[in-house]
């Protein structure tokens, strides 16, 4: 379904997400495969060398001993040679051990449209003062912002340097919970879109290409991070390379490169067909349309959306085990507690993004050899999101189990 936002565009579904990370809504832990999931270290005592008592809440959840002596080695049968030994437990005999989750930290390179046709319906004044919301939103705390306009500074269709175009008005760096100028990153966001006004073409092309040659970059020197670029334009390609699938392109290829995902706002003026296709070529699906009835709140929305779908689902990778130990890839399984008390559900995994399409749900690695993030289907995502209570727990020490 096109995510349309009021106004000119009609009525349809919203892109506000029930769950934002950020905002401390969705529980997520790391626990021993066959752990209860109300407890992220179930089946686990202290280790050591006395092994103290741990709970074993597999199968008919009894108590059983904890980590023997030595304290880098499992006991899967829940038996130990400590000093506070109990029952042998019942529980899953895989279960093996925990490892700290942690969300991937996301950056957003926001390129954002300033050309003439943004003085038409104060599209200018909603849509800036939009992106100033975000930016001082409790809720983005932590989100990593960049921010370039177009057309400006010598990224124009006069010079079409993409080169130019990839170096931002306010360089990376972390949004936090304090408002500025105490936060120096949202002070200099704010003042950077106070400065501006509009005028000018809409050289899209190199506009797109800067913002994916420096997510590129990054990304590439960044792995365990997520990077994306949000591009936020009202109007058709206007100058330099005008081709919609030259421009599409752009995203494809940083996508396929370098796991960067580039999302489209298209603001009223805009083409859906032109902003469906670079949606689709970023592997974001389809635009979000932003119309006249409220631009400012629906903008907003968007942006939180995009925010959301990127903190909620993206979790890195443990490294080691709570004990030292190695984490086998091939032994990791995502479960999902639902918030109305439904029985946890275990996520299948596919093999990478491309095997998300459709309906199809599940999580995939970045990298199936070396992985360095799990990250949710954009169908399960939605299914999580959408639970204010949900709970996700990575457990380790079970073979995977495969999406049907």
């Amino acid at each position: 379904m096109r995510r349309v936002l009021g106004g000119q565009f009609g009525k349809g579904r919203s892109a506000g997400l029930g769950v934002l990370i950020a905002a401390g809504g969705l529980a997520v832990i790391v626990a021993g495969c066959g752990s209860d999931p109300s407890s992220a270290t179930s089946g686990f005592g202290t280790g050591g060398a006395t092994g103290s008592a741990g709970t074993n809440s597999a199968g008919s959840h009894s108590t059983g001993a904890g980590m023997g002596t030595g304290g880098d080695d499992f006991n899967p049968a829940g038996t130990g040679t400590g000093s506070n030994t109990g029952s042998t437990g019942t529980g899953n005999s895989c279960a093996a051990t925990s490892a700290a989750a942690n969300l991937i930290p996301v950056n957003m390179f926001i390129i954002f449209d300033k050309s003439g046709s943004m003085k038409d319906n104060n599209k200018w004044t909603n849509t800036s003062k939009a992106l100033i919301d975000f930016f001082k939103d409790q809720g983005s705390a932590g989100l990593r912002v960049a921010l370039r306009f177009f057309p400006d500074a010598g990224c124009d269709d006069t010079a079409c340097d993409i080169n130019v175009c990839s170096q931002p008005l306010v360089p990376l760096a972390p949004l936090t919970s304090d408002a500025a100028p105490v936060d120096m990153q949202e002070g200099a966001l704010i003042a950077a879109v106070q400065s501006k006004s509009p005028g000018g073409g809409t050289p899209m092309y190199v506009a797109l290409g800067g913002a994916e040659q420096w997510a590129a970059t990054y990304q590439g020197s960044h792995p365990a991070e997520k990077t994306v670029v949000v591009l936020v334009t009202d109007g058709e390609p206007n100058g330099c390379d005008e081709n919609v699938n030259h421009i599409a392109k752009l995203a494809s290829t940083t996508m396929a490169a370098n796991g960067v995902l580039t999302y489209a706002v298209g603001l009223v003026g805009s083409n859906m067909g032109t902003i469906d296709t670079i949606a689709a070529a970023g592997g974001t699906g389809q635009g979000f349309f932003v119309g006249n009835g409220n631009a400012s709140a629906d903008l907003l929305a968007a942006l939180k959306a995009i925010q959301g779908s990127q903190v909620a689902c993206t979790f890195q990778m443990p490294t080691m085990g709570s004990m030292g130990e190695t984490i086998d890839p091939n032994l990791v399984n995502v479960n999902y507690t639902p918030g109305n008390g439904s029985p946890a559900v275990t996520f299948g995994q596919v093999p990478n993004q491309a095997a998300c399409t459709g309906q199809a749900g599940g999580w995939y690695y970045d990298n199936a050899a070396k992985p360095t993030t799990i990250t949710l289907c954009p169908t399960t995502c939605a299914s999580v999101q959408a639970d204010q209570m949900a709970k996700i727990e990575i457990l380790l020490g079970c073979a995977t189990k495969p999406a049907q």
